[in-house]
Formats: C-alpha cells, sequence, structure tokens
C-alpha cells in the first residue's frame, strides 16, 4: 500500500494541519480573534509539550492529547475516504477515524517528537468564502528555518478545531482526500484492515480508543 509520501506529510501534524467545501454537521463559523486565540493557545501547548524530551512518555500522551483536542479528525477523516465515505456505514466511519486518527499521531511523533520547537509566532488571520479561518504562523525550530503553517479553524459543536493546514502551500486535507481510494484500497472495511496492521504497535492508540468511544 502506497503510504509513503502520506507518512511523510501526515508527520508535519506537529507542527500544523484547504478545501472550499461544505461545513460537516455541527460546524459554524468562528471569530477572527476566537482562531487566534485558539491556534496561539495550541501552539503554546505544543511548545511545551515537545520541550520534555527527558519524559517521552509523558510528551506522547500529552501531544496525543493536544491532537486529539484541536483536530476535526472526524471531518479529515471522511475527506481521505473519498467515495468510499458514501457507503461506509457509521460504525465503519466510526472505526476508520479511531484508527486513522491514531495513525496520523503516531507518524507525526515518530517524525517530530524530538524536534526542539522555540516557539509558534502567529500571523494574521483571513476569513474564507466558507467561513473558515485561516490563522498564519511560523514555526521556529531549532536548527532549522522557521516553517510557514497556515491552519483552517472552524467551530465544531461549540469550539474551535483545526479542519486543515497548509505546510508551506500543501494542503494536508487535500493530500489526504481520495488518498487511500489512490492506493489500490476499494472498500472500507479492507482500509480498516491496513490500519489496524499499522497500529498494531501505536503509542497514540490506547488514547485515542478511551477519547474517542
Amino acid at each position: 500500500m502506497a503510504f509513503a509520501w502520506t507518512r511523510a506529510f501526515a508527520a508535519l501534524a506537529v507542527i500544523g494541519w484547504a478545501l472550499l467545501g461544505s461545513q460537516p454537521v455541527g460546524a459554524q463559523n468562528v471569530a477572527p480573534d476566537e482562531a487566534k486565540k485558539f491556534i496561539t493557545d495550541m501552539g503554546n501547548r505544543a511548545v511545551a509539550t515537545l520541550g520534555k524530551q527527558g519524559n517521552p512518555g509523558q510528551r506522547n500522551a500529552e501531544f496525543t492529547a493536544l491532537m486529539l483536542d484541536g483536530m476535526d479528525f472526524d471531518s479529515l477523516a471522511v475527506a481521505s475516504l473519498g467515495k468510499m465515505a458514501r457507503t461506509a456505514s457509521p460504525p465503519e466511519k466510526k472505526e476508520f477515524t479511531r484508527l486513522f486518527a491514531a495513525y496520523v499521531i503516531d507518524v507525526a511523533l515518530e517524525k517530530f517528537g524530538n524536534i526542539q520547537i522555540n516557539r509558534v509566532a502567529i500571523g494574521g488571520t483571513k476569513t474564507e468564502p466558507n467561513g473558515d479561518v485561516k490563522v498564519n504562523t511560523a514555526i521556529d525550530r531549532a536548527g532549522d528555518k522557521p516553517l510557514q503553517v497556515d491552519w483552517r479553524v472552524r467551530s465544531v459543536e461549540g469550539k474551535p478545531k483545526v479542519n486543515d493546514m497548509e505546510v508551506e502551500g500543501f494542503s494536508l486535507r487535500t493530500h489526504y482526500t481520495g488518498e487511500f481510494e489512490r492506493a489500490g484500497v476499494s472498500t472500507v472495511g479492507g482500509l480498516i484492515g491496513k490500519l489496524k496492521d499499522l497500529n498494531k504497535n501505536s503509542t497514540a492508540w490506547p488514547v485515542v480508543q478511551q477519547a474517542m468511544k
């Protein structure tokens, strides 16, 4: 299965997550100031969490909680299913979403868990035609140039959530949309089986499983 590029791109979720589609059920517009404060708080949490290099167990658990708090995995998972989302049953969508979230978080931890982030500089905001608010940030990494990340924020069930990120202009959501179909998996059941195999030794899965019952 062609997960190589998917894994590399998903790893950037540790430091940032455009699709102008319709909003999912329960989603509402968010005020620019609220979106900016939300990303500021997320950035501060990320800096503090990834700074705990001496305690990887605590770092990984806190980072998983951070991702679950801030990311709209429901929306991103449905987008990644592409046409398969039309035929997936509610239990299949739920199971896939949990496995998908754990997979993305694990890849992020594997690739970037040991990188020191000095700060997340917050830039301007832009309200998109569908009501999403895009917040620009520059991620200051030790030993490397700042990474430009735009976060798309919307309100889901009364809480701000990141439903996409653009890293140096490349959209995670756009990349994932239909990615698994293109990888040659034709059924949701088959995809769930593949993700279960990938998550056998998952660090994030126990936390995700408990949080997304």
